[in-house]
């Protein structure tokens, strides 16, 4: 039986550990996964760097500089031979969906498309009622701050976000059919639902839920099972929500284990609470 983490990190995501790949490799050796995808954070878009109006700090965030992409490569190529015959390990990316950067993003997907074998796209920037466009996921203050919302009308947040990952799926639709693709953290929204003391998704969102999972069977998509919430204090539960994760096994959507690890001790964090029977499709396709 494959025992797979889908989304990992390396010393590239600069808020990170600067552990080496070979540590988290061998962790994951350690803890009996045949098979580790290794999905550094693809460097955004120069133009979005340059109009970007959010903090400082998160200018960059976790993504790679594009001059460091070639060592990046070339780490993940070691590996891959340096641990052949103890684990299968996936060359990837997590790419930062960004509306109305959609060219520049496809064109350097299609960069990268000989050497990618999975590709995880997640949205962590959403444009906020100003257009600004700015991190949900930074920390508390500068969501409220672009997003007040979140405090009055959450709701309306929500919904500004599934739309935003409505649209990553339609992006996702237009890429090489050459590597996996993945949707990440699909309820990453609720990661300080605790601090704002978040409510649960409306009927309206539920009905953009549904369609949204509906988007991702269309395309064989998979889903990131990504259990990074559980540890953060503010949140407490996996993305997606158990509920959603129940409803994407019905449609028969391949849900693939996360740890989202971004230090090696974090790598195969709460497999356990994952079971083989929620990572399997109830319905094939």
């Amino acid at each position: 039986m494959i025992k797979k983490d889908g989304h990992t990190h390396t010393r590239f995501s600069h808020h990170g550990s600067n552990e080496s790949l070979d540590d988290y490799i061998e962790r994951a050796i350690s803890l009996g996964f045949t098979e580790y995808v290794v999905t550094e954070h693809a460097p955004l878009p120069t133009a979005f760097l340059n109009h970007f109006t959010g903090p400082s700090e998160a200018r960059h965030g976790s993504a790679m500089l594009r001059t460091e992409l070639p060592v990046y490569q070339k780490e993940v190529k070691r590996v891959q031979l340096k641990y052949v015959n103890q684990i299968d390990i996936k060359s990837g990316f997590e790419l930062d969906y960004l509306e109305n950067y959609e060219s520049e993003l496809r064109q350097f997907i299609i960069t990268q498309a000989d050497w990618l074998d999975e590709l995880v796209i997640s949205v962590h920037f959403l444009p906020n009622h100003d257009k600004l466009v700015a991190p949900i996921d930074f920390d508390p203050e500068t969501l409220v701050k672009y997003f007040p919302e979140i405090e009055r009308t959450p709701q309306v947040l929500f919904e500004n976000y599934f739309n935003t990952i409505q649209k990553s799926v339609r992006f996702a639709a237009t890429l090489p059919n050459d590597f996996v693709i993945r949707i990440g953290h699909m309820t990453l929204i609720r990661k300080y639902q605790k601090y704002f003391n978040l409510p649960k998704f409306d009927d309206n969102n539920q009905l953009l839920i549904d369609d949204l999972l509906r988007q991702i069977k269309d395309n064989h998509f998979q889903l990131d099972f990504n259990t990074a919430g559980l540890s953060k204090p503010y949140n407490g539960e996996t993305y997606p929500t158990a509920d959603i994760v129940k409803k994407a096994r019905n449609l028969g959507i391949e849900l693939v284990y996360g740890s989202d690890a971004h230090e090696t001790g974090v790598v195969g964090q709460f497999y356990n609470v994952i079971t083989p029977d929620s990572l399997k499709n109830k319905n094939k396709y």
